[in-house]
Order: structure tokens, then C-alpha cells, then sequence
């Protein structure tokens, strides 16, 4: 059985921004809560578009540690 890992133990990269349906933007030093993730619009501030600086899809799943552009979020 695979154990679900929740969104608030993943570090996503710094320069990821997510907006969802509800008007709420996060990301950055805020946590990621995806609330509707079929709708979230989602974008790197580093790069300002859809692809992140190393022209991969900018999304949640993908903005983690091990992608060449991640940088670790400020504490």
C-alpha cells in the first residue's frame, strides 16, 4: 500500500506561483494548497511563464528537488 504524501511536506521551488479558482495566490514562502488542481493556473517567476528556466512544464509534481532550475524555498 502506498502511503499519500501531503503537499505540506514536499518543498516545491521558491519560484513556483500558483493561482487557484478562489482567487488565492501561493506559493513562494507560502505553502502549496491545491484546493482544485485541474483549474490552479500555475507559473515560475524566474522565467515569468508556463515552462520553467530550463523550458520544462512549471506544476507542482514537477517544481521539486532534482530539476535543474529548483531552488529551495526561504525559511
Amino acid at each position: 500500500m502506498m502511503e499519500k504524501v501531503k503537499s505540506s511536506d514536499i518543498k516545491f521551488c521558491r519560484f513556483l506561483r500558483v493561482k487557484n479558482p478562489y482567487g488565492t495566490l501561493e506559493g513562494g514562502e507560502n505553502a502549496l494548497y491545491l484546493l482544485d488542481d485541474a483549474n490552479s493556473i500555475c507559473w515560475c517567476i524566474k522565467s515569468t511563464g508556463g515552462a520553467g528556466p530550463d523550458n520544462g512544464l512549471v506544476d507542482p509534481p514537477t517544481c521539486v528537488s532534482g530539476r535543474t532550475c529548483f531552488e529551495q524555498p526561504v525559511n
